[in-house]
């Protein structure tokens, strides 16, 4: 099952290649990498999220990364944590 980090703490000038090159020799399994952008600006926005294939490698990741020095900056690690799923509150049919 994939598993989804949160890396914090960017400095705003990284973009998604200087990500890649910092994670992928931690992160070999990496799915996906999200950056969101600040619209006004079209720089990051501090934060980026990680796709990797296994949630014991995600939290390797955590643990080697979290801290490091990146761009003068140290960088928050979090495996996010998925969303229980709520049933509905309402039921057709019911009696």
């Amino acid at each position: 099952m994939t598993s989804k980090i949160l890396i914090g703490n960017l400095d705003t000038e990284a973009d998604e290649d200087g990500i890649r090159e910092f994670v992928l020799p931690i992160m070999s399994q990496v799915l996906s990498l999200e950056v969101p952008i600040e619209a006004r600006t079209g720089k990051n926005r501090g934060y980026a999220y990680v796709v990797v294939r296994t949630e014991e490698e995600a939290h390797k990741a955590v643990s080697l990364l979290h801290g490091r020095n990146s761009l003068g900056r140290n960088l928050t690690l979090t495996v996010v944590e998925s969303a229980p799923v709520k049933g509905k509150w309402y039921k057709f049919g019911a009696v």
